[in-house]
């Protein structure tokens, strides 16, 4: 059975069954994950999911970052959450199509706080939740989303409930009936791809909570289905319309998800990044060229992206950072935009804004899912063509230990200073020989300490 099995691989991983090259890529992508969220402290959404769980109260357990305070662990889950995938910048696992950070990380600090778990079980935990969302993923995608669900909400869930179950120490059993009850949980539609509204980062927080709840309601007796994933009315089933049973268990304990997660270096969101990052590549090769010298754009992408990331007048900046068009007219008036983040007024710059007419859209099956080919015409007759089907900090080029911590630097320097920068880094560096309340502590401290 695919749940049990799924379950007893969470259950019993261990520190010492995971390479020492997978260890260290968990740690690049803590720290990753951790500079989205306190970059994501400063802004609204954080403070509105902080102000929320606020209101609703809850014992001193754990951290919710943006506000400074202590509240549930569910709620701290939740909140976390949110403020981490507000940012756009996370990690992201390409054949589930789920942002796995965004749902796994706040249940790694939030649970890790709690019952102060060692760094050693964060890593186990943290292996077994982007395991399960990958495996999930692949078993349902792309079928699961063109129905219209999100698979950070969905598949989201269950691996919050795996990494939860591991820090909580349940056993196969108790995990494998937790995600029977998440199940009933696992939800995230697609919907807000049309009018950029905040309910993707909802997703986040969400299913981030609902993992903690499911492992804390079989803690508590209450049990579920322990066929919720292969069932005749289970989640595959009630999910997708082409299921591949073997995705889900395939080589299970001999690969793991967390090498094969790609990181995001350019602002937009993941459909949106090959585009951006090809357009750098351009901009930089004819040197002197400047955005007044475009005349026209064309822009080679999966009939997905020409689909679903179209908008040519976005009005959120969520909007702004799933639109393909927004985000290459950026690259074209500003330069590289390795992790640049935007505020309101940016959505209305002229500059970027008399760009977007000059960019087209062409749609073409034989690109990449994720993948964009991009041509800029210039006055005078001169083009440029350049395709990029990865892109670095891709799992085939990944970011090594320096890179990350340069993102990580330039995320969190609106809020923390140097010194706060490095203790953290020092922290994740070291995480598999301290505790998770010492990052906890850390984090906390740095953003109390704020730039000064």
């Amino acid at each position: 059975m695919i749940t049990r099995k799924l379950a007893a691989f969470a259950a019993e991983l261990k520190y010492q069954d995971l390479p020492v090259a997978t260890v260290e890529t968990a740690k690049r992508l803590l720290l990753d994950g951790l500079g989205c969220l306190l970059a994501g402290t400063a802004g609204w959404p954080g403070r509105s999911a902080a102000a929320m769980t606020r209101r609703l109260g809850g014992d001193a357990q754990a951290m919710v970052y943006a506000e400074g305070k202590r509240n549930s662990v569910c709620h701290a889950a939740f909140a976390n959450g949110i403020t981490l995938y507000s940012v756009g910048l996370n990690d992201f696992l390409q054949r589930a199509g789920a942002h796995p950070g965004a749902s796994v990380i706040p249940v790694l600090l939030a649970v890790g706080e709690w019952q102060r778990c060692s760094g050693k079980s964060l890593i186990a935990a943290m292996a077994a939740g982007y395991e399960v969302i990958d495996r999930l993923g692949r078993s349902i995608m792309p079928s699961h989303r063109e129905r219209g669900f999100h698979p950070t909400g969905t598949c989201g869930t269950f691996g919050a409930t795996a990494a939860a179950g591991r820090l909580l120490e349940l056993n196969g059993a108790q995990i494998a009936c937790a995600f029977g009850i998440a199940g009933s949980q696992a939800a995230g539609l697609y919907e807000y791809i049309n009018d950029g509204t905040s309910t993707i980062m909802f997703h986040a927080g969400r299913a981030a909570k609902n993992g903690v709840e499911a492992t804390l309601a079989t803690q508590a007796g209450l049990t579920g289905p322990a066929t919720i994933f292969e069932g005749t009315r289970g989640f595959f089933r009630a999910t997708s319309d082409k299921i591949d049973l073997d995705a889900a268990l395939k080589d299970l304990s001999h690969r793991y998800a967390l090498n094969e997660t790609t990181f995001r270096p350019y602002f937009g969101c993941t459909s949106t990044i090959a585009a951006s990052g090809a357009t750098a590549q351009i901009m930089l090769r004819v040197g002197g060229a400047r955005s007044a010298d475009v005349e026209e754009v064309n822009v080679y992408c999966n009939p997905v992206v020409a689909n679903d990331n179209a908008e040519t007048d976005p009005r959120t900046l969520l909007g702004a950072r799933l639109s393909l068009p927004f985000n290459v007219a950026l690259v074209l008036a500003h330069g590289d935009v390795m992790v640049a983040d935007l505020e309101e007024k940016d959505l209305m710059d002229s500059k970027v804004r008399s760009l977007i007419p000059k960019i087209r859209m062409i749609s073409d099956a034989a690109i990449p899912r994720f993948g964009s080919t991009v041509e800029v015409k210039f006055k005078g007759g001169t083009s440029e063509k350049v395709a990029m089907h990865s892109w670095r900090g891709d799992a085939d080029d990944p970011l090594p230990w320096n890179e990350v911590v340069m993102k990580f630097r330039r995320l969190v320097r609106p809020v923390i200073a140097t010194a706060g920068q490095d203790r953290i880094v020092e922290r994740v560096a070291n995480i598999d020989s301290a505790g998770v309340s010492d990052l906890a502590e850390a984090l906390s401290a740095a953003l109390a300490q704020g730039t000064g």
